[in-house]
């Protein structure tokens, strides 16, 4: 696959200068690279400019001063950052009058109206690979077909077990961590609830299939063992389309198959 989209919240957090240099230099080989990324960012920092120059730093620190006082020292109200702005300082003062002024504008992301996701199991944990096509979308059970150029988006739902990952490996051996986003990263997973993964997946020409895995287990997992051992099956294209994976004890696995080309 050629293309995952970084989520804006990654994105942000680069803008910021919040990402490690290794982290960092991949966002800028990705955005020098895909016109998606690039596109992203400037949409990111062409925000940041708007809101600074409506809520310059000085008038909201003025203003929060005052609400402080109005409030008697107690806390206004507790918040997740929601814009990230040029520079950490403005995003401190600004954020906190931003979200007094669009919290009635923000609206629940639409997962509940994705066909045929409203009907899943959510005592069954499985992994969930859905296409995004004009205005369809489509949930594909293992063995479908896709082309190249079809935006996919990858869901799981978790029903007992509270740690797991997510990846994939496609017809060329090539490996992809799509959760957590960086291998030292979080792998909690949400219990019981359909959970949808931020980033788009763009399909390249890489001939064959792409072949999704949700790894869980009920104890912590080290992720890097996981890849090291996705590597292993990844390097033999004789059993990368049907092989399970060789796992540690305590894990379980689930896969989706999608074949890649038009249909036969």
């Amino acid at each position: 696959m050629t293309s995952i989209v970084p989520s804006d919240y990654y994105l942000e957090r680069y803008a910021l200068g919040e990402l490690p240099a290794e982290e960092a230099g991949e966002i800028e080989r990705r955005a020098a690279a895909d016109p998606a990324v690039r596109a992203a960012l400037n949409e990111i920092k062409s925000s940041n400019r708007a809101i600074l120059s409506l809520y310059p730093p000085a008038m909201v620190a003025s203003r929060l001063a005052a609400l402080r006082r109005e409030s008697g020292g107690r806390p206004l109200l507790r918040f997740r950052r929601l814009f990230f702005l040029s520079s950490a300082a403005a995003a401190a003062a600004a954020a906190l009058l931003v979200v007094f002024l669009v919290v009635p504008s923000i609206k629940k992301p639409e997962t509940d109206l994705i066909k045929g996701l409203q009907n899943v199991d959510l005592g069954r944990t499985q992994l969930l690979v859905f296409r995004m096509k004009d205005a369809a979308v489509e949930i594909l059970p293992s063995g479908a077909r896709a082309r190249a150029g079809d935006l996919l988006q990858l869901a799981y739902v978790a029903s007992k077990a509270p740690y797991g990952l997510i990846l994939s490996i496609d017809g060329l051996g090539r490996l992809t961590l799509h959760f957590p986003e960086r291998k030292d990263g979080p792998a909690d997973l949400k219990q019981n609830t359909k959970a949808v993964l931020p980033d788009a997946i763009e399909l390249d020409d890489a001939p064959g299939f792409e072949r999704f895995f949700l790894i869980t287990s009920n104890d912590p997992i080290a992720v890097p063992e996981i890849l090291a051992r996705a590597e292993n099956l990844a390097s033999d294209p004789a059993r990368i389309r049907t092989a399970d994976l060789d796992l540690p004890p305590g894990c379980r696995q689930f896969s989706v198959l999608i074949l890649k080309g038009e249909d036969p």
